[in-house]
């Protein structure tokens, strides 16, 4: 931008200012917020897009073995909205979900814990966070086998 070099590091910092990334939305979730929205156009396309969207997110989230969120800046609020999102069914194949490096407290994590618990990401077997001794977190990965990372 404007000239500016970045490596990894600066562009990381760059993506995460403000809140960076948001957590995916559920259909529904968007939906709502569309609704909030209006085009340039004029035109009333939020049909089409909430179509377009929902099919995107169930070839997507379906398909996905691996869900990096790694250094994004999430909060408590963050991985609560991710939770609501797995506990959805969305990510039946996910393999790896990576929420390291990121301000997750308690919360968050008893959010994550409570959708592991009911059965979300089903295949899942490797989870990486920064509080490896949460304890409903520490207890739904030995339970299900998942690798605490």
């Amino acid at each position: 931008r404007a000239g500016k070099e970045y490596d990894f590091d600066s562009l990381t910092d760059d993506c995460t200012q403000d809140g960076g990334r948001r957590p995916p939305l559920l259909p529904s979730a968007f939906a709502a917020e569309l609704e909030t929205k209006s085009f340039t156009n004029g035109k009333d396309d939020k049909p089409l897009v909430k179509r377009l969207y929902e099919a995107a997110f169930k070839e997507q989230f379906g398909k996905a073995t691996l869900l990096d969120y790694a250094n994004l800046g999430w909060g408590d609020a963050e991985a609560a909205q991710l939770a609501e999102v797995l506990a959805s069914g969305a990510a039946p194949r996910l393999e790896t979900l990576e929420l390291e490096e990121n301000k997750i407290g308690d919360e968050g994590y008893k959010a994550l814990a409570a959708a592991l618990k009911e059965g979300a990401a089903p295949s899942l077997k490797t989870l990486w966070v920064d509080n490896k001794k949460q304890p409903e977190l520490v207890a739904v990965c030995e339970e299900r086998g998942i690798e605490l990372l």
